[in-house]
């Protein structure tokens, strides 16, 4: 045993003889040339080819084999000095850490182990926001940061958006792009895909779902492998959900709506786009009751994209008594007739946002009703009021005639009764397919 220690510390000696010598060399503009021409007499002196092919070999081992000690060793002194240099103590600095935004705070945890150390705390990922405006991300970095917050876990955006700041429910679907992934600090093969697959909830699931029973809020975008099953896994382990938003993903609204009414009690929020417009959902009036049942605290509901009639819509607007926000934009079915007697009930009366811009089946005189009732008096809260359409408005029952603009609206009335409403009424102004 003392034997080996004896040897080691020789192989140790000499090592270090050997790398102090090599780097004494004096670094003249000649020393490229001095190795170049070095090496050439060692392979010239070789025994065999085969010999020669080795020591190239070695010397591309040796090189790289410098090359990562000495960066490892500058990130080792730099993070010395950064923890001398550190203007912040370590309380203020976690603080600012758990402002930070996701991928910069990825970025931050590759500088050097300073910040590495500091980024593991899980409150700095309380609320992760992972969306980026092409594919970055992978599943194995999204287990690694719902790891990482642990039981501090209280948000999670997830998904790719053409521009990541886009504010929520303003998000639509769009098509595939391919770039590099983050890293988050840690060593990724060039085998690992940047892009998401049904699978990226799964550490929410895990332990009984002991993380998904935390989440407060909830937003995917663009996931194309989501299917229905393992979202509806996930919702299931989701009990204290108040925030869902679903963007371009190929799942099934009426699946999502019966497991969110099933297991999330408590949701005020509720965001759905459909990845191709008017897709034919099947949302049926046990769904919609069921919903309005099980989830009466939601005061935002926007379904946008889908096709779904009337009558079931005001299933929903009378049902929830505490609804604000509502958006049915780019509806395929929608004529408007779920609006009638509704501003003087408790499901119109504390609505607040009204989106029905590009609803393809838009009435000219569902419209006109509406905006009488505003003028007296009904949709006391209203104030913003979105009925702009770029095909124009159907005439009453026949759609294949639009109009434009329409004189038995009374536009200019309701804003001289409201001038606080934010009324939108954009229609192509350039031509008119009116019956003369």
């Amino acid at each position: 045993m003392d034997s080996r220690l004896h040897n080691n510390d020789n192989d140790d000696n000499h090592v270090d003889h050997v790398l102090h010598d090599f780097l004494a060399l004096s670094d003249l503009p000649s020393l490229s040339l001095s190795l170049s021409l070095s090496l050439d007499r060692l392979l010239q002196s070789s025994a065999s080819l085969s010999d020669g092919d080795h020591l190239v070999d070695r010397a591309f081992t040796m090189g790289s084999i410098l090359l990562e000690v000495a960066n490892h060793s500058y990130r080792n002194r730099a993070s010395v000095h950064n923890s001398l240099t550190w203007p912040l103590p370590p309380d203020l600095t976690m603080k600012v850490f758990s402002l930070v935004d996701t991928s910069s705070l990825c970025h931050a945890a590759a500088t050097c182990k300073l910040f590495r150390n500091w980024a593991k705390d899980p409150f700095c990922y309380s609320h992760i926001d992972l969306r980026t405006p092409v594919p970055k991300v992978n599943d194995a970095l999204v287990a690694t940061i719902i790891h990482r917050a642990g039981k501090a876990l209280r948000s999670l955006m997830l998904g790719v958006v053409p521009d990541a700041t886009t504010s929520s429910g303003s998000c639509q679907p769009l098509s595939d792009t391919r770039r590099k992934c983050y890293s988050c600090g840690h060593k990724r093969s060039q085998k690992d895909s940047c892009h998401l697959t049904r699978c990226c909830l799964n550490p929410l699931n895990a332990d009984g779902g002991a993380l998904g029973a935390l989440l407060r809020k909830l937003h995917l975008y663009n996931i194309g492998p989501m299917d229905s099953p393992s979202l509806v896994e996930t919702l299931s382990v989701c009990p204290s959900l108040l925030d869902l938003e679903i963007v371009g993903l190929d799942v099934e609204l009426g699946c999502i709506l019966s497991s969110v009414s099933a297991n999330c009690h408590l949701i005020e929020r509720f965001a759905f786009a459909a990845s191709t417009t008017g897709r034919n959902e099947i949302l049926n009036i046990q769904t919609c009751s069921h919903l309005v049942a099980g989830c009466p605290h939601l005061t935002s509901l926007s379904l946008r994209g889908i096709r779904i009639h009337d009558y079931k819509v005001r299933i929903l607007v009378k049902g929830f008594q505490k609804l604000k926000y509502l958006d049915f934009s780019r509806s395929v079915s929608i004529t408007g007739s779920f609006l009638r007697n509704l501003g003087n009930s408790n499901g119109g009366n504390f609505l607040e946002f009204l989106n029905l811009r590009d609803c393809m089946h838009l009435k000219e005189m569902e419209v006109a009703r509406l905006l009488t009732a505003i003028i007296a008096g009904n949709f006391k809260s209203l104030v913003h009021l979105d009925i702009s359409n770029r095909e124009g408005l159907g005439l009453r029952t026949d759609r294949q005639h639009t109009c434009y603009s329409s004189s038995i609206m009374p536009v200019k009335e309701v804003l001289d009764t409201r001038p606080w409403m934010r009324l939108m009424v954009d229609y192509p102004s350039d031509r008119s397919n009116r019956d003369p």
